[in-house]
């Protein structure tokens, strides 16, 4: 199986360590023969909608082709935090809350949400949503509370009319299962925590993904990089939702300034072993 698509790339715009020219992007992206690609630089409350304007006008300044669209990824976030950011009632922390307030300060029953509106979603020119959870929504550390905070927070996310794809299902959970408001490192990632997720929820979710016509992510910087194991369970666990119907979007996930040859070639090989085809794969903008 040959990769055509790739709309989860990250832009020098997103407000983290991303640095890839939007030209750059182009080059590499047509030099690979891709059909369809997009930038996606994050959103993860609305106080940082000021990057993806600043995406925008560099996206638009230039002659770009038709395969070459304007996406976004939003962060799944707390209701609770929404509204303290857009009142102005938040403690300063880093500087400013680009990340939301993402310390165990606030209220775990808060509903997710995210961060923009779909006015906005139609003044900045906006084609395609990615929706991804990306930390805890204050849960306590531990297993059964990062696959029910994790799991009701791809829920919303599913559900929500404005998200069109959701990114790297379970991401991160190992995190989350650690003690991830203190401790982000190596060693306190739990990652037996992704080979041991409900199969119940999995197929929620699944069931969720049909209902509402939404694609799953093949995000490539998650399958293709964690322990061997994980990324074996990944793998089996996205080819059983694809045996259940879930159609997939493909995306790299890049945030450096170039791209990753090897990974395509690499994700290429594994696309094969596990069974998906081209009809397993959503293009959005194919004519």
């Amino acid at each position: 199986m040959k990769i055509r698509q790739n709309l989860h790339i990250h832009s020098q715009h997103s407000c983290d360590s991303a640095c890839a020219a939007l030209n750059d992007i182009q080059k590499e992206m047509l030099a690979y023969g891709m059909t369809e690609f997009g930038v996606s630089d994050h959103l993860h409350t609305h106080y940082n909608l000021c990057d993806i304007q600043s995406a925008r006008n560099d996206f638009l300044a230039y002659r770009r082709p038709e395969q070459y669209h304007f996406g976004i990824e939003v962060s799944s976030v707390s209701q609770w935090e929404c509204e303290k950011i857009a009142a102005g009632d938040y403690k300063i922390i880093h500087d400013d809350p680009v990340y939301g307030l993402r310390f165990n300060e606030g209220p775990a029953g808060s509903p997710p949400c995210i961060g923009i509106t779909e006015q906005e979603i139609e003044d900045l020119g906006i084609e395609y949503v990615i929706g991804g959870v990306h930390w805890p929504l204050y849960s306590p550390p531990g297993r059964d509370s990062a696959y029910e905070d994790y799991f009701n927070q791809m829920m919303s996310l599913i559900r929500n009319p404005l998200v069109d794809i959701l990114a790297h299902p379970w991401d991160s959970v190992e995190l989350a299962a650690g003690d991830w408001y203190r401790n982000r490192d190596e060693n306190h990632k739990d990652y037996d925590a992704i080979l041991n997720i409900p199969e119940e929820l999995n197929e929620k979710l699944v069931g969720e993904l049909l209902k509402y016509n939404k694609c799953a992510e093949l995000n490539l910087a998650v399958l293709l990089n964690l322990p061997e194991k994980c990324c074996k369970y990944y793998w089996q666990l996205l080819s059983r939702w694809r045996e259940a119907g879930v159609k997939f979007t493909i995306g790299s996930d890049q945030h450096s300034a170039n791209s990753n040859k090897v990974m395509f070639k690499a994700a290429e090989l594994l696309l094969d072993a596990y069974g998906f085809e081209e009809e397993d794969i959503r293009y959005f903008f194919d004519k």
